[in-house]
């Protein structure tokens, strides 16, 4: 098990966001929120905007492409004032003004500008694409009462209304399970992202909705944490089927995902057919996982590789490779050594000694497995 575990260390690596993609999560988000602070045909409130989603919970999976922002204004949403429906309206158009002003952002020129404004039940963003680096953000108009680090409201176009949630709140969980399970949560969390976005092409289930499904799992003590990833990965997939199976053969019917703080649906549009897509993707890899494990096992190592690679692909994508460098391995194995690296008081293990927490070095020895006298 322990060099499969480097296999599945060698995949997350290579699913990291490239720093071109980085850059622009980086640089993009203060441009556009210096612009709308500005605008005064979409008024924001301080601190006006505050990044959410993949990129700001460390889980993003592979090429990063979008990065989602909340832009704060003033309201009270039990009022529906403003009018939600009328907010993506009023977005749509101060940032519709970026395709007409080429220097606004520098370098970043924007392509396009989309809202869907005539779906019934329409995303609650704004699309910006910028087209010089094929790259989008998704721009969500939300009230924050008490800032973003409480409860806050986004528009629901469909029904006309504000809705609760809690992005930040998800975050700050996220954080803390991550921690209390030596960073296994959020690597859970990447990899069921990249099965998703490397067997669905289409009909995707939303990031936030596996992301609910991890947090449930991993808070109601069905996957033991204390297993190896690859182990955990199989076990993750079963749990998600076995937990929505019932759900499957209700003709019609669709499952209700609960949001891990607020405790609302936060999939009433799943449709049938996507979901029914989703389970049979589920079925198919979570039995894959579970040969690739068995064949792990019983020393048949090229055979787990393959079954490992069915589920996230393989060389020829560069995700799931056959073979490590050794440059990759010694880099991995390398903090585990004793007299290189410090234990944190939460026991893990890391190869430099952070600036502030507290950090045990790991002594050195001189046992080489014969006993000293």
């Amino acid at each position: 098990m322990a060099t499969i575990n480097l296999h599945f260390e060698k995949l997350l690596s290579n699913l990291q966001p490239p720093d071109d993609r980085l850059k622009a999560a980086r640089d993009l988000p203060p441009l556009i929120r210096n612009y709308l602070k500005d605008c005064s045909s979409f008024p924001t409130i301080e601190p006006h905007t505050r990044l959410a989603g993949s990129y700001a919970q460390h889980m993003s999976s592979g090429d990063v492409k979008d990065v989602d922002i909340l832009v704060r204004l003033d309201g009270t949403p039990a009022e529906n004032d403003p009018p939600a429906k009328q907010v993506i309206k009023d977005l749509y158009n101060a940032l519709s003004k970026l395709t007409k002003l080429p220097d606004a952002l520098g370098e970043w020129q924007v392509g396009q500008v989309e809202a869907e404004l005539e779906i019934e039940r329409a995303r609650r963003s704004v699309h910006v694409y910028f087209k010089n680096h094929d790259f989008h953000l998704d721009l969500v108009p939300c009230i924050a009462p008490n800032g973003f680090d409480a409860q806050l409201f986004v528009p629901d176009r469909g029904y006309n209304e504000w809705v609760g949630s809690h992005p930040l709140g998800y975050v700050a969980l996220l954080n803390d399970l991550n921690n209390q399970h030596k960073g296994k949560v959020k690597k859970l969390g990447i990899l069921l992202k990249h099965f998703r976005n490397y067997q669905m092409q289409q009909r995707k289930p939303k990031s936030y909705w596996l992301g609910a499904m991890l947090v449930e799992h991993v808070q109601n003590g069905k996957l033991d944490m204390t297993c190896p990833l690859p182990v955990l990965f199989g076990d993750l997939l079963n749990c998600i089927y076995n937990q929505f199976a019932a759900t499957l053969g209700i003709q019609d019917a669709v499952p209700h995902i609960k949001d891990p703080i607020l405790g609302h649906d936060v999939s009433p549009n799943w449709q049938r057919t996507h979901f029914e897509t989703f389970m049979r993707r589920v079925k198919e890899s979570r039995d894959w996982a579970n040969t690739a494990l068995e064949d792990w096992e019983a020393g048949n190592q090229e055979d787990a590789i393959a079954g490992w690679q069915k589920i996230f692909g393989g060389d020829e994508e560069g995700y799931f490779i056959s073979k490590l460098d050794d440059e990759f391995v010694k880099s991995i194995v390398a903090p585990a050594l004793p007299g290189v690296s410090f234990v944190s008081s939460q026991g893990q293990l890391v190869s430099t000694k952070p600036s502030t927490g507290v950090y045990t070095p790991v002594k050195p020895t001189k046992f080489y497995g014969h006993e000293q006298k």
